[in-house]
């Protein structure tokens, strides 16, 4: 078994020497500028060649130029009710031609829709969805945090269902102990999400869970959704699990803010071998070690800014966006150049097996 053991470490080790790592966007990140947004602008997302697009009201603006903060008119979602304190969401899906909208609840605040339309034409539908954040799993499915301020779930919504009234959007977790918070996925599918205001527990607020794909797959395919209280493993605990995200290496961003701590005025950083660490079980980030968890906090000046974070991975750029502001904040890792998305993908579920394997290796020799 050792034999086996040590091979497979002399393995992983030489898989990880094939992958050119040039950059630590991590360490490296550092504020560039900013851009300005349209007034009104609500939630934004970037266009593969680093343009925002952004929501203002039903208008759907686009940048000019990647970095320009000047924007044309693209147009008007049809049939849009939007609540009057603006979407709750705007994500490309991977691809870039489709744009899904959360109407927060539109006029009534009790209306939920998710609008699913063409980058190109802005011909789309919205559908009955209860949503507060959403990730695209790939062209057709939509995950979306959802749920009350005492228990939040996350559904997986089909975006081609023909009822829109009752579309396909079966609950994978369930049972989180407060209100919903961000939703993303890595590269090798795991699913992230959190508690973003505690009530219910015994989850805190910002506690962030990852649920392997196989699981969620399964809670899918069964029927049986995923308990976010005892299932999952523990990501870190900052903030308020908001608008969580990675970047081109695997490095988590966590936003939003905990006023009871409290906890406001940053974006956090988790490390990418820090996220594999406690998805393998090591247990949650540090967040009082700089090392495993950065603080991005570009505004010195107001010691009361509460975050939102997005990412384009053309630019290696990560945007904050104090809640309220139409100004956006760029750090850039300024390195050239990155290894790609797939390779540290790869990187990632290599790292992740090891590491499972190292604690399977550790409990045996324990038993033994």
């Amino acid at each position: 078994m050792r034999i086996g053991y040590w091979f497979s470490t002399l393995m992983f080790l030489g898989s990880l020497g094939s992958v050119k790592v040039l950059a630590d966007a991590f360490d490296l990140y550092a504020l560039e500028g900013s851009i300005a947004l349209p007034a009104g602008a609500g939630p934004f997302d970037t266009l593969a060649d680093g343009r925002i697009m952004t929501i203002v009201a039903a208008d759907i603006f686009v940048e000019d130029v990647a970095g320009a903060g000047t924007y044309s008119l693209l147009g008007a979602l049809p049939n849009a009710d939007i609540a009057g304190f603006g979407a709750s969401f705007l994500r490309l899906s991977p691809n870039g031609r489709q744009l899904a909208i959360g109407n927060n609840g539109g006029a009534s605040g009790s209306d939920f829709e998710v609008g699913i339309f063409e980058v190109a034409t802005l011909t789309g539908r919205w559908l009955q969805a209860n949503s507060f954040d959403a990730a695209w799993l790939d062209e057709v499915t939509l995950a979306i945090s959802a749920g009350g301020f005492t228990t939040g779930i996350v559904t997986m919504l089909d975006t081609t269902s023909s009822d829109i009234a009752n579309p396909i959007n079966p609950t994978v977790i369930s049972n989180i102990g407060g209100a919903s918070g961000g939703v993303a996925f890595d590269e090798v599918g795991n699913l992230y999400t959190g508690n973003g205001f505690a009530a219910a527990g015994p989850s805190g607020t910002g506690v962030v869970k990852a649920f392997s794909m196989s699981d969620w797959s399964n809670a899918l395919s069964t029927a049986t959704p995923l308990d976010f209280e005892a299932d999952g493993m523990e990501i870190v605990d900052i903030l308020s699990a908001s608008s969580l995200g990675f970047d081109m290496e695997g490095n988590l961003h966590v936003a939003g803010g905990d006023f009871d701590l409290p906890e406001v005025d940053f974006v956090a950083l988790v490390r990418s071998s820090v996220v594999v660490s406690a998805l393998a079980g090591f247990g949650p980030a540090d967040i009082n070690d700089s090392s495993q968890v950065r603080r991005l906090d570009p505004d010195v000046v107001d010691n009361f800014n509460f975050y939102s974070a997005g990412y384009s991975a053309s630019l290696r750029r990560l945007h904050l966006r104090s809640s309220g502001s139409t100004t956006v904040f760029a750090y850039v890792d300024p390195s050239q150049p990155i290894p790609t998305v797939s390779t540290w993908g790869l990187s990632v579920m290599l790292l992740t097996l090891f590491t499972v394997a190292t604690l399977v290796m550790r409990k045996r020799e324990v038993a033994c």
